[in-house]
């Protein structure tokens, strides 16, 4: 396939792109906050959270006159929940101690949610609860957020301490901040901002890889090579012990609190790992291959119908997909998706001879070429075959299109008084 990949012109749009691309990051800083400040960041917490529900109430309360006189779909329009903040204000004046912002940002967050829930890619918007160990409100940036040298100052809240390297703190002060996430997570405090700035594109390798995610193994790369999945036993084991010695303590009492930490810490570890693996794993396949083809899976569905709904959790592939989505955007590289529905699996990836009898097996003969097969490598290089195809098709489609749509332009401008 590399050979291919040098002689066919479907790469050569990437040499279009400058040296540098211009970017949204993300970098999560911690704070340390005072007595006072964790007073204030609480507040706005749970004014944020206050907002949420209250909008979400009104929001079914009117649905359920609308559906009265036989509607069954009623759009989110951001005047109304604005319109309905200001009434909520009124109803409760300390709402006013909050950045107007991050109030603003709770109804664009809850016409998302929506949006999502009618464009059928996610559940119905849920009501926040206080007992969630995550917690947060974003405030946006209208030149009112200051970055000096080991303090942040934010509209409302006022000046409090962060620790990060010196490579953030440099990126910090150079980029334009769009918004920053106040965020609570089992005890301790952290801001994620989100900043525009400019990263330098990789060398082009002119190498393409199929990818087959698996329970068994994680990934499976056309080239045979096999990554295993991260080992977090250890950590699963103690999160088990806490959570059991948790549910055993009085709400809120000191040695709930103490275990409630406990427990975090461990999450903690457990998610950074996995996170550390990730990214790793990611950067290595951007950075080695210019076209990436994996399969389009629907975690969702395959959650509902298996029993091993807790190791897929583990697995994480959708965390794993979306790094190496963006990161391809960043770095000028392909990423391709290639339908659920093709059966990768169950394809000869040397004459397309296709086994419909093929089961659990891990290997298999063909019987019409009589080659033989890893199952997972098989999948792997199918799925990179028709990602190049796809991507080919793609190219020649859009190519035809441009052509079309120019005549037409021509033409109207050409009538045009």
């Amino acid at each position: 396939m590399e050979k291919i990949l040098k002689k066919t012109p479907v790469l050569d749009v990437i040499h279009m792109f400058s040296e540098y691309n211009l970017v949204n990051k993300g970098i999560v800083v911690k704070l340390y906050p005072d007595e006072s400040m964790e007073d204030k960041i609480n507040q706005n917490i749970n004014n944020a959270r206050l907002t949420w529900n209250k909008l979400l109430q009104e929001y079914q309360e009117t649905f359920e006159l609308f559906k009265q006189q036989g509607y069954t779909k009623l759009q989110c329009n951001i005047k109304t929940f604005n319109t309905m903040l200001n009434m909520l204000k009124t109803q409760y004046p300390f709402l006013y101690e909050s950045e107007s912002s991050s109030l603003q940002q709770v109804y664009r967050d809850l016409i998302t949610a929506f949006n999502r829930f009618f464009n059928n890619t996610s559940a119905y918007p849920r009501f926040k609860s206080k007992k969630n160990p995550k917690q947060s409100f974003r405030i946006q940036n209208n030149n009112n957020i200051k970055i000096q040298d080991n303090i942040i100052v934010l509209p409302k809240l006022g000046k409090v301490h962060y620790r990060t390297s010196p490579q953030y703190k440099r990126l910090l002060k150079e980029s334009k901040i769009n918004n920053v996430t106040i965020k609570k997570e089992h005890g301790h405090f952290y801001a994620v901002f989100n900043i525009e700035t400019e990263v330098e594109t990789m060398d082009y390798t002119y190498k393409s890889v199929g990818i087959d995610l698996g329970m068994r193994t994680l990934a499976i790369l056309s080239n045979g090579l096999k990554i295993t999945n991260l080992d977090t036993t250890h950590e699963e084991k103690m999160i088990k012990k806490y959570q059991k010695s948790l549910s055993r303590k009085k709400y809120n009492s000191n040695r709930y609190n103490k275990t409630l930490k406990k427990l975090g810490k461990w999450i903690k570890r457990k998610n950074n790992r996995i996170k550390d693996a990730y990214h790793k794993l990611s950067n290595y396949l951007v950075k080695t291959y210019d076209l990436i083809c994996m399969e389009t899976l629907d975690i969702r569905k395959i959650f509902e119908e298996t029993d091993l709904s807790a190791k897929l959790q583990n697995i994480s592939w959708y965390k794993l997909v979306e790094m190496i989505k963006y990161k391809c955007e960043w770095y000028d590289k392909i990423f391709v998706q290639i339908s659920r529905w093709y059966p990768s699996s169950k394809n000869c990836n040397v004459c397309g001879y296709y086994n419909k009898d093929l089961g659990d097996e891990k290997r298999w003969i063909c019987p019409h070429c009589k080659t033989q097969h890893d199952r997972d490598i098989n999948a792997a290089k199918n799925i990179e075959q028709e990602g190049f195809r796809l991507l080919s098709e793609k190219n020649k489609m859009n190519l035809r299109d441009w052509g079309d749509s120019t005549v037409k332009l021509l033409s109207w401008e050409s009538t045009c008084p």
